[in-house]
């Protein structure tokens, strides 16, 4: 569920101009690619209210080169059958040490069926949220100067 909703934020990214976005899966991200991207949106699964392992490596990967991430606009989302908000909290807490733009409310997803929203309605609140992102990230570009690149991270267990 993590890969759909990613999809579908990049997706919610194409209704802005200009913007090009590349998914990436938490194990395949590195610091040069994140310190090349102008926007991220962060996704993980959640665990007993935790992102995941693969999530949790990523970001203490990129700690070494968050300044240079600084003020880039970054959302969240998390998917799973339970604490998706406790995750999705946990991971705003650790990118705020990188000083981010945040691109707020994030998501939760609840994946559980007979709990779980239609993906119809899912689909639509993950779009939107990769739109806010993408304006995020062009409002950045037109003041300084830089065409947009927005890059997603992904991670799943």
């Amino acid at each position: 569920m993590t890969k759909r909703v990613a999809e579908a934020v990049a997706q919610g990214t194409k209704r802005v101009p200009g913007i090009t976005v590349e998914l990436k899966k938490a194990e395949s991200a590195t610091a040069k690619s994140a310190v090349a991207a102008d926007g991220y949106a962060f996704g993980s699964p959640s665990h007993f209210g935790i992102m995941s392992g693969k999530m949790l490596t990523a970001l203490t990967d990129l700690y070494s080169v968050r300044l240079k991430m600084a003020g880039k606009p970054m959302a969240v989302f998390t998917t799973g059958t339970g604490g998706q908000v406790t995750a999705l909290e946990n991971i705003e807490r650790i990118i705020g040490i990188f000083n981010p733009t945040f691109v707020k409310p994030g998501i939760a997803i609840e994946t559980v069926p007979g709990r779980a929203s239609p993906w119809a309605i899912d689909k639509v609140q993950s779009a939107d949220l990769g739109e806010r992102l993408a304006k995020a990230v062009a409002k950045r570009a037109r003041t300084s100067g830089t065409g947009p690149k927005t890059r997603l991270g992904e991670g799943r267990s």
